[in-house]
């Protein structure tokens, strides 16, 4: 079943999915080969700056000293900026490939999300606690994306002995998944740009999670909203219909 008309739910989106192609392709083409080329530089400075750690000259004692830092630097620029362009490109994604919604039980898509996690579980020493979760009409794909960038962010932003907790509510017809974090919390204008493509409190991260998840949440007929107080953690909910019925054109 196709719901690709759903991807016009887009806030005052109008830009066509040919312009759209045109500009990722000179986006990611013209960005990251480059980027690609700075990254096999760098490696081949941290190789040769391994390689002087045996030259005992003046000259050498000072790439030691101050290179390291830099490279380091550059790196992470790099790799921020790399992660900016995968980022645009999942926004793409998400706005115009057709999905193919289905039964599907949700909480086996959360326990295979769950399971590649428990490394990050085990070295927080993080609980999580999850109801009976229905099922839902979904993309399959879709929804483990969904799952795996909510429960990243609670994830990430939650300390040390921290708790996650996932269920289900019903609300107005749909199924509404609620995941809850007891991590730090957002400021009111922090939650107001939360779903922004590229707004992030972590400049480490490209910020493109949850705008992925406000896409694909909207793809499905779908909303997403969030409730956050500072310093006692976030309420994320996604809400889904029953079944999207779209007509083919």
């Amino acid at each position: 079943m196709n719901v690709k008309e759903n991807k016009k739910q887009g806030d005052d989106f109008s830009i066509s999915k040919q312009d759209m192609a045109q500009l990722m392709y000179v986006f990611s083409h013209d960005l990251r080969n480059p980027l690609i080329n700075m990254n096999a530089l760098l490696s081949d400075m941290q190789t040769s700056l391994s390689d002087a750690k045996n030259d005992s000259t003046p000259a050498s004692h000072v790439l030691q000293k101050d290179f390291p830092e830099s490279l380091e630097m550059m790196a992470d620029v790099v790799t921020h900026m790399n992660d900016l362009v995968a980022g645009a490109n999942d926004i793409y994604h998400c706005m115009f490939d057709d999905l193919e919604p289905e039964h599907i039980q949700l909480s086996e898509w959360v326990e295979r999300v769950l399971a590649r996690q428990q490394g990050i579980l085990q070295e927080k020493d993080m609980s999580i606690a999850m109801s009976e979760l229905s099922s839902v009409w979904a993309d399959p794909l879709a929804i483990e994306r969904i799952v795996t960038e909510l429960l990243d962010n609670a994830l990430h932003f939650t300390p040390m002995g921290g708790h996650i907790s996932l269920h289900m509510e019903k609300r107005a017809g749909l199924d509404v998944l609620v995941v809850r974090d007891s991590g730090l919390g957002m400021s009111e204008s922090d939650l107001q740009r939360v779903f922004n493509p590229f707004f992030t409190t972590d400049k480490k991260r490209p910020g493109m999670g949850m705008a992925v998840v406000k896409y694909l949440v909207q793809a499905h007929g779908g909303q997403v909203w969030c409730e956050s107080t500072l310093g006692m953690g976030s309420i994320f909910y996604i809400a889904l219909p029953k079944e999207v019925l779209i007509n083919s054109e």
